[in-house]
């Protein structure tokens, strides 16, 4: 059986980007995680849901021993409140990442139909304001690794369209990966 580790995007000491309301990057993909598992076990294949209760540093080496042959993680973008969109990152010089993360991208578009965004290279050097924007975590994974950003949390509107297709959201990124698996 194919195990796909899904990796819940920040933690419950560092939440990431938050809402104005509270919600925080953390909550929303922590109960998205637990909505994918169970579609991806009716597709036929082992979810693995792997929580940052390390160092980012030894995140990709946590995610490499659980065996999986793909990794997703969940996360949301942030910026200005006014943004909006859908995107996913992957490792700028890998050969197989982009596929899976093309894959998800279409569906997730599909169930949220927010401006796509597009595909987003990253690499280890590639860095935001706030630092990484996941080069790290997609280099230093030994399977095609791919960070979904399905929404901008901090725009109301998004977080509000997110929360009420979370169901079809978890099922748009369990399609995308199941696609890519076979």
């Amino acid at each position: 059986m194919k195990k796909i580790a899904i990796i819940v995007g920040h933690s419950v000491t560092s939440g990431g980007a938050v809402n104005a309301n509270g919600m925080s990057e953390y909550l929303f993909n922590d109960q998205l995680a637990r909505l994918i598992a169970p579609k991806l076990i009716e597709k036929g294949y082992e979810p693995l849901i792997v929580y940052r209760d390390c160092t980012y540093s030894e995140l990709p080496f946590k995610v490499n021993d659980t065996g999986a042959d793909i990794a997703i993680s969940l996360h949301c973008n942030a910026h200005d409140t006014t943004v909006s969109g859908s995107e996913v990152l992957h490792y700028k010089h890998s050969k197989t990442s982009p596929k899976l993360a093309e894959l998800i991208q279409k569906e997730v578009v599909a169930v949220l139909g927010l401006r796509d965004r597009g595909l987003r290279p990253v690499d280890k050097a590639h860095k935001g304001k706030k630092g990484d924007k996941g080069g790290y975590l997609c280099a230093k994974t030994v399977m095609p690794c791919v960070i979904v950003e399905p929404f901008f949390i901090d725009n109301d509107y998004d977080l509000a369209l997110g929360k009420s297709r979370m169901s079809q959201l978890a099922e748009a990124i369990a399609k995308g990966a199941a696609a890519y698996v076979g």
